[in-house]
């Protein structure tokens, strides 16, 4: 099975009110699954990776073995790649639960549009 997974999060200011989304698909184009939350207060970093992980978790949750999401967040693409460093402490955090989740996938892709 394989989803292809639309992502984003946001925060109404930095940090401030925060909410993330996910609408998946299945490689039939057919739409499997659809999320929305609201997080409290976070930074709008913190929404974008909270996004990430609901998405890998409900995928994983649902038996997909093959995910590749889709995220308007550059700097999750390039910490969760490891093409950039990570120091925030937080971040750290978010990126190693992606990555323990990631690990479950036999395919993962991550892309910026």
């Amino acid at each position: 099975m394989e989803w292809h997974i639309y992502i984003d999060g946001a925060s109404s200011c930095n940090p401030g009110h925060a909410g993330a989304g996910l609408v998946a698909y299945d490689n039939h184009d057919k739409e499997v699954g659809r999320e929305s939350a609201y997080l409290g207060e976070l930074t709008n970093n913190m929404a974008e990776y909270e996004a990430l992980v609901r998405a890998l978790l409900k995928a994983f949750k649902s038996g997909v073995k093959n995910v590749s999401i889709y995220t308007d967040s550059l700097l999750v693409v390039n910490q969760v790649l490891g093409k950039y460093k990570i120091k925030n402490l937080t971040l750290q955090k978010y990126a190693k639960e992606a990555k323990d989740l990631i690990r479950n996938f036999d395919h993962f892709a991550i892309q910026y549009i």
